[in-house]
């Protein structure tokens, strides 16, 4: 597998003779169709096989230059990879809630992949596209720590697929001047799906400093959230809740959106918490008292400027934007920048939002009593062109976003050192990557399938970490509302918003009924059970089965010396191949249903089984 370098724009991805990729770099200025030409050094880089490493600089050697477009594009042709049957692409950018991050690409399709701040939605994301059959893929990736404000367009035709990185904005050079791309990557895999050049996006990204924050013993506990209640929940529907929650094995109690009275103010909303703080408190103390952890609901660096409206309110003005109106993140016409709840955004770079932030985190934890944070609806910064602001350059605030978040797990960890966990939520959609360092806990945010539980939980091992804490949000958005194995047996971290015993004139001033019924409490108790008996969480993902390719669908974790097997289909009754076995012979156990299913030989292993939706063995060496 070779790279070669055509000058002075292209290059050549080829195996034994075969041209599997064709890279060309395009600029165009806006005056005319037709693109430019213009000098071009590229530096190419193979750090290890199947890898490389490239960026090039532009020069302008005599005259002023304007580009208004620029673009790197891969083109994979038809002829060749589409021999295989399906083609499957994993996309990082968070372009809309409720995505897929990996599907079949059909003929026809066209995404944009805008990798910086959406106004009014979301935004950013992980900068890599994955592009599979059955016996290869090939990635598509930037390697900066900070994210870029480029796109990442794929597009399939009859030709082939095109993904490209794409620079949109105005790129002015001067007589004499040099400028110098981002640090692409492309990286080429035999076999297997997404999880291998994620894995390896990790890894580069950890050679550069960028590291995601490893957890602690408690991201691995089980949780309760409010959210049941939805947004009127009080601290009395808490206290309720924990003695019939305790006993599961919970042990994080989250108290969700709309407990506060003004988004940026942060203060006890008084129609639920009528005593302030003081309530808060109370309820802190009832669940430290039975075990657990109390986890609070924020939503860092905006605040209410009276534009806009969301389910649970309409905005007012926050008090701190009445006392600080420069705070706020201004586009480069002027306007306020906006995020998916259409709240003013406030500036990260800001030494004041920097101080207001880490002053809020200490209260939180000090003076209320909350030992860990669920940041909800977190996605990404656009660059600030506020004058007041006085930014060396715009890009200041995107690269102050993580940071912030950052020094906010760093607090809450030096206040809480055992049980300060921070999860970051981008809800329905991939995290954005420098936010890695700045959250101990990633979350499948929102799925609404149990396949996309499976999907996100396998992204985010090989993400942040074979053996990360990765939460699969609450069983309810599962399917069916009850598919605990989906989040357990795949190396989740299990969670629920059950309601318990909830009057009925309460129950109908509520959207949704999640109460327990006696059946069902046996139900939750059973999975939750079964998770503290085995922890999964905390073992190693073993990247064994392509999920695109392989029937039935299959993962596995090794956790103290045995194999975890987890098998997903609608039904299925034939031989299954047990990957991932050491030369020994091997005790094959049902451990849902705690039956023994005899005995296999590794390494290569099968065994006739008849399933409907799942089957969960347990493989331990003799």
């Amino acid at each position: 597998m070779e790279l070669h370098l055509h000058p002075p724009a292209e290059a050549l991805l080829q195996k034994q003779g075969l041209t599997l990729a064709h890279l060309r770099l395009t600029a165009w200025n806006g005056e005319s169709a037709e693109p430019l030409s213009l000098p071009v050094q590229w530096h190419l880089s193979a750090p290890e096989a199947g890898f490389w490493t490239l960026h090039f600089d532009l020069s302008a050697p005599d005259r002023a230059l304007e580009i208004t477009r620029l673009r790197l594009e891969a083109f994979l042709p038809q002829a060749l990879w589409g021999q295989e049957g399906t083609l499957w692409s994993l996309q990082g950018a968070a372009v809309h809630w409720g995505q897929d991050f990996a599907f079949p690409l059909e003929k026809g399709f066209a995404r944009e992949n805008y990798l910086g701040h959406l106004q009014d939605a979301e935004g950013g994301g992980v900068p890599l596209v994955y592009l599979w059959n059955r016996l290869h893929g090939l990635a598509l990736m930037h390697l900066e720590t900070t994210p870029i404000e480029w796109y990442l367009p794929v597009e399939r035709d009859e030709e082939g697929v095109r993904m490209a990185f794409e620079l949109r904005r105005p790129l002015r050079l001067t007589p004499g001047q040099v400028w110098s791309s981002p640090l692409f990557a492309l990286s080429w895999h035999e076999g297997g799906d997404f999880f291998a050049p994620l894995e390896r996006y990790r890894q580069q990204m950890a050679v550069r400093g960028l590291t995601p924050a490893p957890p602690l013993p408690a991201s691995y506990e089980a949780a309760w959230c409010s959210w049941g209640y939805e947004f009127d929940v009080t601290a009395e529907d808490v206290a309720h809740v924990l003695p019939a929650a305790r006993p599961m094995g919970l042990r994080w109690f989250t108290l969700d959106d709309r407990w506060f009275d003004a988004y940026g103010d942060w203060n006890p909303r008084r129609e639920t918490f009528p005593n302030g703080a003081e309530d808060l408190r109370r309820m802190n103390e009832a669940i430290h008292a039975a075990g657990g952890l109390s986890q609070l609901w924020w939503y860092p660096l905006c605040a209410e400027d009276g534009h806009g409206a969301w389910e649970s309110h309409t905005y007012g003005i926050s008090q701190i934007l009445r006392e600080h109106p420069d705070w706020v993140v201004l586009d480069e016409q002027g306007r306020v920048a906006r995020n998916n709840r259409h709240l003013a955004m406030l500036c990260p770079a800001l030494p004041e939002v920097q101080e207001y932030t880490l002053a809020l985190t200490r209260r939180f934890i000090e003076e209320w009593g909350f030992d860990g944070f669920k940041m909800d609806n977190i996605y990404t910064m656009p660059a600030c062109h506020n004058p007041a602001h006085h930014h060396a350059s715009p890009q200041e605030s995107i690269r102050a976003f993580g940071e912030l978040y950052r020094r906010v797990l760093e607090l809450t960890r030096q206040l809480r050192p055992q049980e300060g966990v921070v999860q970051i939520c981008p809800c329905g959609t991939p995290i954005t990557f420098h936010l890695l360092p700045a959250t101990d806990q990633t979350v499948t945010a929102d799925p609404t399938s149990s396949a996309q539980v499976r999907q996100r939980i396998k992204f985010y091992k090989a993400l942040t970490g074979r053996s990360a804490a990765v939460f699969a949000d609450h069983v309810e958005l599962s399917d069916g509302g009850v598919d605990f194995a989906s989040g357990i047996a795949t190396g989740g971290v299990p969670g629920t918003k059950f309601t318990w015993q909830v009057p009925p004139e309460r129950q109908a001033r509520l959207k949704e009924n999640w109460q327990l019924s006696a059946q069902k409490f046996e139900l939750w108790r059973f999975w939750f059970d079964l998770y503290q008996r085995y922890r999964l969480a905390e073992g190693e993902y073993l990247d064994l089965y392509d999920m695109a390719f392989d029937f039935p669908e299959a993962h596995v974790i090794r956790k103290d010396g045995r194999r975890y097997y987890a098998f997903f289909a609608e039904s299925f009754d034939a031989e299954l191949q047990l990957r991932g076995l050491e030369a020994r012979r091997y005790r094959l156990r049902d451990y849902e249903h705690e039956t023994d299913l005899g005995t296999v030989e590794g390494p290569k292993a099968s065994l006739r089984v008849r399933f409907t939706h799942h089957l969960l063995l347990e493989a331990t060496p003799e």
